[in-house]
């Protein structure tokens, strides 16, 4: 008898990404998302962040700890993240740690140099919430303003960089 592969029956991690052509040089894009003090720079309208504690430029290991309201939520929500890994000019990746909300959840940053002297860069989020019927609820809200978030980010992160790279 054939037996089923096990990971063909685990459901898939969700997963969302996206990329944008920015044209700016790759070593700026990279030294931009090195200070995550940028990211109230770049949070849509919807979204306030509170406070940013941490080591900037980022380091492997290093913590960030942030404090973000998202409407119409009255109080703000704790992201403790960790940078897991560093390849200068080419990729960052931070974990976020110690959250209620998310079972899992990674955000690759990837730049990749373009023809045009530009950089590419794509952004991807593993997530995963709870199983349970409230925490499958709260996927399909939060599928939403992960997809929404990140998409306003990076075009907001084109717009600053490419007036930047102008001056």
């Amino acid at each position: 008898m054939r037996r089923p592969n096990p990971c063909a029956i685990l459901p898939r991690m969700p997963t969302f990404e996206s990329a944008i052509e920015i044209h700016a040089p790759i070593e700026a894009v990279f030294a931009f998302h090195l200070d995550t003090r940028n990211v109230p720079r770049i949070t849509p309208p919807t979204q306030q962040v509170m406070d940013i504690e941490g080591e900037f430029p980022l380091v492997v290991g290093a913590i960030i700890n942030m404090r973000i309201r998202q409407s119409p939520l009255p109080t703000a929500q704790p992201w403790r993240i960790r940078i897991t890994e560093i390849t200068e000019p080419k990729l960052v990746v931070d974990e976020l740690i110690d959250n209620s909300n998310f079972l899992h959840f990674v955000h690759t940053h990837r730049f990749e140099p373009t023809p045009t002297g530009g950089t590419l860069l794509t952004d991807q989020i593993d997530w995963e919430m709870p199983s349970s019927p409230i925490g499958r609820m709260q996927a399909s809200i939060a599928k939403g303003i992960l997809e929404k978030t990140f998409t306003a980010r990076q075009v907001r992160t084109k717009d600053l960089l490419e007036a930047e790279a102008a001056n």
